[in-house]
């Protein structure tokens, strides 16, 4: 069992458990020196915690109502959420929010994502739409991307900058070229059920992970899916991650469990990691890729050793 107790146990590989939200944790992201967690929560708060130290540092409040998204800017001081009221950009050191709320979506933001420049965030809605916007002006940048007939549960940036995949609750994920302002390609149809994250890989391929609780991996390019379905998770599929060598993915699901997968072959690494008692609805690896941090709709955010 992946289980522990505070302070700092090695028990599975688990290293410690970080409490404080009082409320499910939707999502959780490591900056970019690996010194510091972002989370976001139905408690309708942002909460930054110190790695080293693993203690609440701030928590960011302002939103009014549940915070479904939060993601670390490459400088690592600063964090975007997204919420049914907007966006908004916080300063890590004083967790003071920073300039004005970003509104544009129609109904709740569901996901975020910063290019790996800074200078862009892509913003996912129940509306059905993806957003781009200018981080400098705090603008939305033309055009809004719409085409997929459900609501958009997750968008990623590629690494290059150059496009969005955005996965939507009509089983599909689609590629945004940001050059062209156009659909690249084809849908990805190879789910049966709703996407519920998507990730990218530092060589280009697409990660899905989906409520038919399979994930798939794909081309963009030719829009086809690469090798068959990764087949373990009993329950729907609601994060997937690349390791940053790209050589491993990490999922949660609403099984309660955290599994690592060789991108390759398909195959589960190892026995999946269990300890939350509720849904995972989030995960991240640190940037050096040694650590998984995990979110769960349990209220509490764990931390495990990815190698073992």
């Amino acid at each position: 069992m992946w289980s522990c107790v505070n302070p700092l146990p090695q028990l599975q590989g688990c290293i410690n458990i970080l409490h404080g939200h009082k409320a499910q944790v939707n999502s959780v992201a490591f900056s970019p020196d690996g010194k510091l967690i972002a989370s976001a929560s139905d408690d309708y708060t942002v909460r930054i915690w110190g790695v080293e130290t693993w203690t609440q540092m701030h928590r960011p409040s302002g939103h009014r109502f549940l915070v479904s998204a939060v993601a670390f800017f490459p400088d690592g001081q600063r964090v975007v959420s997204g919420s049914w009221d907007g966006l908004r950009i916080w300063d890590v050191e004083t967790g003071e929010q920073s300039g004005e709320l970003l509104n544009g979506h129609e109904d709740s933001v569901t996901s975020v994502a910063i290019s790996r420049d800074g200078k862009q965030i892509a913003s996912g809605s129940r509306d059905w739409a993806v957003r781009i916007w200018d981080v400098a002006t705090r603008n939305t940048v033309d055009p809004t991307f719409r085409g997929q007939t459900g609501s958009i549960q997750t968008v990623a940036f590629s690494h290059d900058g150059n496009c969005v995949a955005s996965g939507s609750n009509d089983n599909t994920t689609w590629i945004w070229d940001l050059q062209t302002g156009r659909q690249m390609g084809n849908p990805l149809q190879a789910h049966r059920d709703l996407v519920m994250s998507v990730s990218f890989s530092p060589d280009g391929r697409v990660a899905s992970g989906s409520a038919d609780f399979t994930i798939r991996t794909f081309d963009p390019q030719t829009s086809t899916p690469m090798g068959k379905p990764f087949l373990g998770h009993e329950d729907v599929v609601l994060s997937v991650v690349f390791s940053p060598d790209g050589k491993w993915l990490a999922s949660g699901s609403s099984d309660n469990t955290v599994r690592v997968w060789d991108v390759e072959t398909g195959k589960q690494l190892g026995e999946p990691l269990k300890g939350h008692t509720g849904g995972v609805r989030s995960v991240a690896f640190s940037p050096d890729g040694k650590w998984i941090v995990s979110g769960s709709s349990d209220s509490t955010i764990r931390i495990c050793d990815a190698g073992t």
